[in-house]
């Protein structure tokens, strides 16, 4: 990569592309970022493809990193071109990140509605990897929007690929998500098995990520099992940890959490929240798992 930045870097976008799945299952957005942010500036003297390629990359690290702006600005500049392209999974692949970004304006009907097509467009090109996050995205915007019984076909779905082609990343991804559409039909134990499978591949290749999104589960978990203290040290661990890697929250789970705070604010009262909420942000990943291995699954009433 360092080759390429200084001798060639018309070069880049396709190498990005080509990397993408090695970066996306190894979560390293926070690596690739300062290399895309050097090509950038040469963004527009490349053909329309090579162009395409980079604000794709563009706009999926950024979303990696939180960076809201540099996402938007990244999909005004994207949108345009898909068009002028004839590579339908480069299309396919570019509108599913356009769909990730589009809850940050509150367009969770929209952002689905881009996440099916796309998904539609990736299992007829039989591309396992991109199939299958395009059908957790799907699922996970079905939960923002109480769509649970589609969620939890389509998170089927992606898990059968993930645990076919070996993507650890999205298997634990799918259960996490899994766990949290049988929280909501009130299906608690299948909710803590998921979970549990789910922590331990996260556990096993190292994603902080994964980890800040079972946390948060297992904080679901926790007030449904009548223990909102412990339920907001772990959503609060969750976003400690998140802090500490440079991760930020999807916009897609944003709302999820917004509400789940809201709870357990109204659970705790504003004081005892408060509080609860800054012990759990200091917490370590060892102590914030540890507290969610207490947990024991809890009986439906």
């Amino acid at each position: 990569m360092r080759w390429f930045l200084a001798h060639d870097t018309n070069r880049l976008p396709h190498l990005f592309r080509q990397l993408g799945l090695f970066w996306e299952l190894s979560d390293r957005s926070g690596e690739v970022r300062p290399w895309v942010e050097q090509v950038l500036p040469g963004a527009d003297a490349l053909p329309t493809t090579a162009r395409a390629e980079l604000l794709w990359v563009d706009l999926v690290t950024a979303n990696g990193v939180g960076d809201g702006a540099a996402a938007h600005t990244a999909a005004q500049r994207l949108e345009p071109l898909l068009a002028e392209i004839y590579d339908p999974l480069l299309e396919g692949v570019a509108r599913l990140a356009l769909g990730w970004i589009r809850p940050n304006d509150g367009d969770y009907e929209g952002a689905l509605r881009e996440a099916s097509d796309c998904l539609e467009v990736l299992r007829a090109h039989d591309e396992p990897y991109w199939t299958g996050l395009a059908g957790v995205s799907v699922g996970g915007l079905e939960i923002a929007t109480g769509r649970y019984d589609d969620a939890r076909r389509h998170l089927l779905e992606s898990r059968e690929l993930a645990d076919r082609f070996g993507f650890d990343w999205l298997a634990a991804w799918t259960r996490t998500q899994l766990g949290t559409v049988a929280l909501a039909r009130g299906e608690f134990k299948e909710a803590h098995t998921l979970l549990d499978d789910g922590l331990g591949l996260s556990l096993d290749i190292h994603s902080p990520r994964n980890l800040g999104l079972i946390l948060v589960a297992f904080a679901r978990l926790a007030l449904a099992e009548r223990d909102p203290e412990r339920a907001v040290r772990l959503a609060a661990a969750a976003e400690g940890l998140r802090g500490r890697c440079g991760h930020r929250l999807w916009p897609m789970l944003r709302r999820g959490e917004d509400e789940l705070r809201t709870q357990l604010r109204e659970a705790l009262g504003p004081d005892r929240f408060a509080d609860a909420f800054a012990a759990g942000r200091k917490l370590t990943q060892r102590e914030a798992i540890a507290i969610a291995r207490e947990l024991h699954a809890p009986v439906a009433l």
